[in-house]
């Protein structure tokens, strides 16, 4: 299936690059390998952005413990 422009309207350039690439996948360890690649790029970055919090002071081991506590879902309307 190819991606018309109106289908990929509102896509950023790094989303339709990886589009793109889809279309070269031959099989499924083709795209575990992806995916596995994509995870660990996103878990890098992640991890960077919690370092920076944590030396700016934004967060700490006591912030983490306090929020695990809480309850943040938002709550459910019942009608």
């Amino acid at each position: 299936m190819t991606m018309t422009a109106e289908k990929i309207q509102g896509f950023n350039p790094a989303q339709y690059e990886i589009i793109n690439m889809m279309s070269c996948l031959q099989d499924e360890s083709d795209y575990a390998e992806l995916k596995s690649l994509l995870v660990k790029f996103l878990d890098s970055r992640l991890q960077v952005a919690l370092d920076g919090l944590y030396a700016s002071g934004d967060l700490s081991d006591e912030k983490l413990q306090s929020l695990s506590k809480r309850h943040l879902r938002t709550p459910y309307r019942t009608h």
